[in-house]
């Protein structure tokens, strides 16, 4: 149980930083930090609680970051640029974001000697495409002239960036890499997301390519119950964990065929070509969080998604930008 403890979550308002202040809150002292509070919070009883401090401001501003994680007992680093497009389209923000955030956070995260637990989110990506990903494996990532790339090859930058202060200054790091996070408040452009709203909107559901690309998909609960035994265990400290749910690897189309079904719909599958690169096979090893974290991911496709279904129903308005 994390308990008594004053908590900043940098990206706090988006998806992933909502959940786990979610879990954290009612016990902890938390603070998002954040440049955006239209996101995930935005859905959250979090958005009006005054219990829950907010700071709007970047993470590449560096004295807006070392005034906010000098008092903190854990820092939760999530902040980062999101979705493929967005990527692609801001490619120079999107490094700036995850190189100079990251680094602005470990310099000020040195001089806070009461700190108890660094959690830096990288991406599966690191990994390019890779079916059985082991931590420790080489990264692979493509070259400069593809736009796309750059998310993943500053994100593998920032490891080396908290390893380097993990190592030279013994801060209590740990990399997390998410592989396929989905669920509820996921406002971002995403595949399950838009699946989830074509569907119950009896759209054509639209895949990228044929539908051959291999995922695994997380239902956001169980990352989130993996993220709480980052923050809680002594031997995470000084490690990096593939946080995911490998058996629920199948095809994209498999993943909009089964939304289609589990939403009652009418949609139909349908095809648009690439306009930016993608990867095959991106699927976890989760050996290590599972002998060290006893990380036993609970939720099955169908029951992840038929949840995220429901969310996305009564949020229906707000995606009619996917239908």
């Amino acid at each position: 149980m994390i308990e008594g403890k004053k908590i900043l979550i940098t990206g706090g308002a988006g998806f992933i930083g909502t959940h786990v202040a979610h879990r954290l809150y009612e016990r902890n002292e938390v603070t998002l930090f954040d440049i955006d509070y239209t996101g995930g919070i935005s859905y959250s009883p979090m958005a009006k609680d005054e219990r829950v401090r907010k700071i709007e401001a970047d993470v590449r501003d560096e004295a807006a970051v070392k005034k906010a994680v000098a008092d903190c007992d854990i820092l939760l680093h999530y902040a980062s640029v999101i979705g493929v497009k967005k990527v692609i389209d801001h490619a120079r923000d999107t490094i700036d974001t995850i190189l100079i955030g990251t680094r602005n956070v470990m310099e000020a995260a040195r001089h806070n000697s009461k700190l108890e637990r660094i959690v830096n989110i990288s991406t599966s990506e690191v990994y390019g495409n890779v079916m059985d990903g082991r931590e420790g494996a080489p990264g692979s990532v493509s070259t400069g002239n593809d736009a796309r790339a750059c998310y993943a090859s500053a994100k593998l930058a920032a490891e080396h960036i908290v390893w380097a202060y993990h190592r030279d200054f013994k801060l209590p790091t740990v990399i997390v890499r998410p592989f396929n996070i989905y669920g509820s408040l996921r406002k971002t452009d995403n595949a399950v997301g838009r699946f989830c709203v074509q569907a119950i909107g009896n759209k054509d559901v639209t895949l990228l390519g044929d539908g051959s690309q291999l995922r695994s998909w997380c239902y956001v609960d169980d990352f989130v119950d993996g993220m709480m035994e980052c923050i809680e265990r002594k031997q995470a400290v000084g490690e990096d964990f593939n946080l995911g749910n490998p058996v629920t690897a199948v095809t994209i189309y498999d993943l909009a065929a089964r939304t289609i079904r589990l939403a009652n719909s009418k949609s139909k599958l349908s095809t648009t070509a690439h306009t930016f690169s993608d990867i095959g096979v991106r699927a976890p090893n989760s050996t290590k969080a599972r002998e060290l974290l006893d990380y036993h991911p609970k939720y099955d496709l169908d029951a992840g998604l038929l949840v995220t279904l429901d969310w996305y129903r009564k949020n229906l308005n707000d995606f009619k930008a996917w239908l």
